[in-house]
């Protein structure tokens, strides 16, 4: 598992760790430029000829070194830079490009294309300490890399990327990787570094993983989830596993429920139990049998009072519940909110029990939840919990996350590209992703993935680390299915059939 690192706290921690140990900064530098060197090998043959985008500072300078190093390696680099006065390392390794033959070339305004025959870009214009955006020569550079379709490898932060908080400056490089150091940054995952940045490697740089207890984001790994998901023992039994009670479903919102209630069978529950009305029953027992069904009794559509007992009785002998998925909205609902928000067990309020609690929750002291519940919003329905526009939500996504904690007084999971949660303690983010799950009925399935998975990840709760392990299986299950039927065609049930708990060393991350 990895942790972000603001740019402004690397940056003193590389100082402090060069004062304490005496290792000087072009060291790192050279082993920064041998890991860009490394990952420009994915994106380009080797021999082949690679544009160096080299700006002043210490950004620049680990592009001047990746270009010696590529060379050094049989490929041919040539170099574009914004000036010839690089600045103290940067100085050093532009010298000795220029001493390896790498031709140094100055941009030249107005910049329409690239040199012809090159084969992948590494951007090293800027670092994460841009505060501007990219101006003249430098923003026409980054609209003809954009333009040329070619794979760029950015060295720590996409040029034009915002480091802190993921936004786009101005003109912005879209990479198809991005080589950061030591620690992400946060703005490679937030607002509009997950369309900039492409896929992000964390390449160390000498300075020990654990030097500087500085916390940031949280950000798991695939391969973390095999030592965080316990194996199921061979002596196990259904109750092992415990048992899942999920209320969903509504007159043509039926398949909501069933695929809240497939996820979470896949996802490991023991017992599966679905809550639900007449109409959704056939549906539920038909796309899932693996789970049962009780019936709420109603009259004329409306669930009748006798309904809030059967859910009591149900919660009691329940380790984790979730409500809300394919629901409705009617009044009729509110008695069930009253008994699932008393529920012994963590409770999962999604979909349609979110709205009802931005709309009811204060008035009929629904909110606050308790602290092991967990609340699963998407921007809108962020939103409407606090009262903000949407448009606020996507801009200030931690302010959201951290507002959204405040005022629902449990765990909380903000859906998006990359999704956000809290234990109020501390933050993560999930780090992958694929647009296939913008479709409706995935969020039907994650809401099912952590019924699956509550309490069953290695931990005290309630625990950050079990919203992680979901929100990355029901991640890599989309990516999994993107991969066998194409992103434009993955259905809600393609990816419930693509959930894997561990094992993830068929994606190529």
């Amino acid at each position: 598992m990895y942790e972000t690192l603001l740019p402004a706290e690397m940056q003193a921690l590389e100082k402090a760790w060069m004062r304490e140990t005496g290792v000087p900064s072009i060291l790192l530098m050279e082993t920064a430029a041998r890991a860009v060197a490394d990952a420009l090998a994915r994106h380009a043959a080797a021999g082949a000829k690679v544009l160096f985008l080299c700006g002043p500072g210490s950004n620049g300078g680990d592009g001047y070194a990746a270009a010696r190093i590529w060379a050094e390696r049989g490929g041919e680099a040539v170099v574009w830079e914004l000036t010839d006065s690089a600045k103290n390392d940067a100085a050093a390794e532009r010298f000795l490009a220029g001493q390896a033959g790498i031709p140094l070339l100055k941009a030249a305004s107005p910049v329409t294309a690239l040199p012809e025959g090159c084969a992948a870009v590494v951007d090293a214009l800027f670092g994460t300490g841009l505060s501007r955006p990219p101006q003249d020569t430098a923003a026409e550079i980054i609209r003809a890399v954009n333009a040329s379709g070619l794979p760029v490898v950015a060295v720590d932060i996409p040029s034009g990327l915002d480091g802190a908080d993921g936004r786009r400056l101005g003109e912005a490089i879209r990479a198809a990787e991005t080589v950061t150091f030591h620690r992400p940054k946060p703005g490679l995952y937030l607002r509009d570094g997950c369309v900039c940045a492409g896929k992000v490697t964390v390449a160390p740089i000498l300075i020990p993983s654990g030097w500087g207890d500085i916390a940031g984001l949280r950000v798991l790994q695939p391969d973390d989830l095999s030592a965080l998901i316990p194996a199921r023992p061979a002596d196990a039994h259904k109750g092992t596993f415990g048992r899942a009670v999920i209320f969903a479903g509504s007159t043509g919102m039926a398949g909501a429920a069933a695929l809240c209630a497939m996820a979470c069978v896949r996802s490991g529950a023991g017992l599966t139990t679905v809550l639900c009305r007449e109409q959704v029953l056939p549906v539920v027992q038909t796309l899932c049998p693996g789970a049962t069904c009780r019936l709420l009794p109603e009259r004329g559509g409306k669930l009748l009072p006798e309904a809030a007992e059967i859910a009591r009785e149900t919660l009691r002998s329940a380790d984790r519940a979730a409500i809300g998925p394919g629901l409705g909205q009617a009044n009729d609902l509110l008695p069930l909110l009253r008994v699932f928000r008393e529920a012994a067990c963590p409770v999962i309020w999604d979909a349609d029990a979110l709205n009802l609690l931005a709309v009811r929750g204060r008035a009929e002291g629904l909110l606050p939840l308790k602290a092991a519940d967990i609340v699963t919003p998407h921007p809108g329905e962020a939103a409407r919990l606090l009262g903000w526009e949407t448009a606020r939500v996507t801009e200030q996504p931690l302010a959201a996350l951290e507002a959204l904690h405040s005022t629902c007084g449990c765990r909380v999971i903000l859906k998006g590209a990359r999704t956000l949660m809290t234990d109020g303690a501390h933050q993560a983010v999930n780090a992958v992703g694929t647009p296939a799950l913008a479709k409706g009925g995935s969020g039907d399935l994650l809401t099912g993935v952590l019924a699956g998975l509550l309490g069953r990840t290695k931990g005290a709760l309630p625990s950050l680390e079990e919203l992680q392990a979901a929100v990355l299986v029901h991640a890599l299950a989309g990516i999994r299915a993107a991969a066998l039927r194409g992103e434009d065609c993955v259905c809600p049930e393609d990816v419930a059939a693509c959930i894997r708990l561990r094992g993830q060393e068929d994606l190529m991350l």
